[in-house]
């Protein structure tokens, strides 16, 4: 995603001379906020059909969220580190539906982040060639405004292997968690939004097992390549016209090469790939018989799914990831052991209110922050982050939501 290429930007890097110097951190030394940055790329303006309006608009917005996190006790002035910000238009950086309803991306609310980083302060070098810092690098938070499809995918374990080859917005639902300082928890992020609809929906069970036959007939594609590459290798080597076709081009170089033995050493070459060919028998028995499987796997989804009742087609479906075969992974929930299969409940979003208007916040990078003892750090980075979700005024950001 393009936020982490602007997020490495605004982590500045040290000249190799400050690296080696002797510094100190200055915790009581007042910091600054750096002037904001916005981008706007156009390629993204013209994939999201955002108009100069609308990215105007959508900036205001940002740097109203920006005002919030700048009204929290301890960062209007802060003391001992410096903040940067820096906001952008962004596509989000997730696999396309594959039905359901999703909008447009040129119709849906704007999806913007919000890059959050607090730099501590620092003093190199003593007296007179004392010089004092506030760059480098640091722990960032993210925001993530109208991202829906951010809280769902940005968890470890929210991918589906069987989709893996398949461009669609389906993930396994994360277990639910405690809150965190005030935020709802989901996965790897913390959400915050107005509407009480749920950020997610759930997953038939006869779309779910749609998908899996179409990963299954995607992954045959390639089981059948490898298949039939190997297969043509064999009957090249073992061709015996084409071995004299071989042989034929061999004898018409021959009399350009300087070594007498040339026309020698290639008959043998050719004699020896009998050899070589049957080498390749158990490759070829190996991969037929994993298209064979596959074949028999797609078969028995097909089979499943025909088979279906009018409720068991309607159910939600759940993937069970410790069960060894593919298609036993796929239930209909609920189920023990079972991961609810969601996408991003697009129903969510008001349509009637400005593309420019956030309606969702997400944060991100906020888990590594979360140590039990932060009087080992320097005032910035983690220990900001961690005073800032602490003390941020939730009800400033509710009321920023629309």
């Amino acid at each position: 995603m393009r936020h982490t290429l602007v997020a490495a930007f605004l982590l500045a890097t040290w000249a190799s001379a400050v690296l080696v110097a002797q510094y100190r951190y200055l915790p009581d030394s007042p910091g600054t906020w750096k002037p904001w940055k916005f981008i706007a790329y156009p390629d993204d303006r013209r994939m999201l059909g955002a108009r100069p309006a609308d990215v105007k608009e959508l900036e205001a917005q940002l740097l109203a969220l920006n005002a919030i996190i700048k009204k929290t006790v301890g960062f209007t002035n802060p003391i001992g580190f410096s903040v940067e910000t820096a906001g952008a238009l962004e596509p989000e950086a997730a696999p396309s539906s594959s039905g359901a309803g999703e909008p447009a991306l040129t119709v849906r609310p704007l999806p913007a982040w919000l890059n959050f980083g607090a730099y501590p302060v620092m003093e190199f070098g003593s007296g007179a060639a004392a010089k004092r810092d506030d760059t480098g690098e640091t722990a960032q938070l993210l925001f993530f405004v109208n991202q829906l499809s951010q809280p769902l995918f940005a968890s470890s374990g929210s991918r589906v292997p069987e989709f893996e080859q398949l461009d669609v917005d389906v993930a396994r639902l994360a277990a639910p968690q405690p809150d965190v300082l005030g935020f709802s928890r989901y996965g790897e992020t913390l959400v915050i939004k107005k509407n009480a609809a749920p950020i997610w929906t759930s997953v038939t069970f006869a779309e779910t097992l749609e998908l899996v036959a179409r990963g299954i007939d995607r992954r045959l594609v390639d089981e059948r390549g490898a298949a039939a590459r190997l297969q043509a290798a064999y009957d090249e080597m073992k061709d015996p016209k084409k071995r004299e076709e071989r042989l034929a081009q061999y004898r018409k170089i021959a009399p350009l090469q300087k070594d007498p033995a040339f026309m020698e050493k290639m008959t043998k070459a050719e004699a020896a790939k009998d050899t070589q060919a049957d080498t390749l028998l158990p490759q070829i028995a190996s991969a037929k018989a994993v298209v064979s499987k596959s074949e028999q796997d797609l078969a028995d989804v097909r089979t499943t799914a025909a088979g279906l009742s009018a409720a068991d087609k309607a159910a939600p479906a759940c993937y069970a990831s410790r069960e060894p075969v593919s298609l036993a992974r796929f239930r209909r929930a609920p189920a023990s052991g079972c991961d609810p299969l969601v996408r991003p409940n697009w129903k969510l979003f008001n349509p009637a209110l400005p593309r420019s208007a956030p309606q969702v916040l997400t944060i991100t990078h906020f888990e590594p922050c979360l140590i039990p003892d932060r009087a080992v750090l320097h005032v910035g980075g983690c220990t900001a982050n961690a005073r800032l979700l602490e003390s941020i005024d939730k009800a400033a950001l509710l009321a920023w939501l629309q």
